[in-house]
């Protein structure tokens, strides 16, 4: 049954499902907030039992995970659905498959607890990658460098402001493997670096290396007061 079709309060959740998908190069430049309408639209095809928000505008409820920058691919994107009758992960995973644009595939469906973290505020570290036309050599002196200093600082441009921040203790880890960079890369409120401004600042790229730059999202962790890392 839809939720054009329920019966009762699709209000209140009883279950709720985590979707982890890919955003694939061909839909790279699309916006956050144009994913988000992509999902909401695969799920009303889907004819999923999702809760609705109650109010004058009533939505799913869907929360996604950390908004992807545009121009990058991911393969560990992440939202949850509020569902209002118990549903197997298995037959969500299988309907979005069919009702998914291309470019946005799905990973996996899993249940997970009602009461559990909305995923955006879960998620506080993330990995990346990217190919680089940079020796080995010079890549591993240019991370040297960087992890010897005691702070480095990136200035931070966004639409309302414009200010200089230290990405040395957002720095879980930066390497060199396989033609790419890889790093591990804190992030939260007030402290948020993009990646292709990190590796433009630390291996001295050009504004026109840092646009043809192809950055993949790789997985999310949960870093714990102490420390440790849990993949999401």
């Amino acid at each position: 049954m839809g939720v054009s079709g329920a019966k009762g309060n699709i209000t209140r959740a009883i279950s709720k499902i985590r979707v982890k998908y890919t955003k694939e190069k061909p839909l790279r430049f699309l916006t956050h907030l144009e994913v988000v309408s992509a999902i909401r639209q695969a799920v009303r095809r889907a004819s999923l039992p999702v809760c609705i928000s109650s109010g004058f505008s009533p939505q799913p409820k869907i929360s996604f995970g950390p908004p992807l920058a545009v121009g990058y691919t991911s393969n560990c994107e992440i939202f949850d659905m509020e569902m209002f009758r118990r549903i197997g992960a298995d037959e969500v995973e299988k309907a979005l498959s069919s009702s998914m644009p291309p470019a946005l595939g799905i990973i996996s469906a899993s249940s997970v607890p009602v009461i559990s973290k909305s995923v955006d505020l879960l998620v506080n570290v993330a990995k990346y990658s990217v190919p680089v036309g940079i020796s080995v050599s010079i890549a591993e002196q240019k991370i040297k460098d960087f992890f010897s200093a005691k702070e480095f600082l990136i200035e931070r441009i966004t639409d309302k402001s414009r200010r200089i921040i230290d990405i040395r203790p957002l720095m879980v880890y930066m390497k060199h493997s396989d033609g790419k960079i890889e790093m591990l890369l804190r992030f939260g409120p007030q402290k948020t670096a993009k990646p292709d401004v990190i590796i433009q600042k630390v291996f001295g790229l050009s504004d026109d290396e840092k646009f043809g730059l192809l950055i993949n999202r790789d997985e999310f962790f949960c870093e714990t007061a102490n420390g440790e890392l849990r993949e999401i």
